[in-house]
């Protein structure tokens, strides 16, 4: 499974997908509202579809908006945060 994260136009779209192929999305009205909502909306579509971050093989940032953006930055450092958490088991 894969998570791809849209931004742009005031516009935060997460899409779930597996091969290729829409499984189920969401999306909000993003006017400053990435570093409350994102991890939120997340763990509502995982919940949605009975999964958990295990099942994510794969993240990927699709954004219209300038990287120096502050929401663009905070989609890109929580994608990392979890990558890095699936690869790195804590003590």
């Amino acid at each position: 499974m894969k998570i791809i994260v849209k931004i742009g136009d005031n516009v935060a779209r997460l899409i779930l997908a597996r091969k290729g192929k829409v499984v189920d999305e969401i999306g909000w009205e993003e006017e400053n509202s990435m570093s409350r909502l994102l991890l939120a909306r997340l763990d509502e579509l995982l919940k949605r579809n009975k999964l958990n971050l295990d099942k994510i093989s794969d993240y990927k940032i699709i954004s219209n908006v300038p990287r120096k953006y502050t929401s663009f930055r905070i989609v890109k450092m929580t994608i990392e945060s979890l990558a890095l958490a699936k690869k790195t088991s804590l003590c």
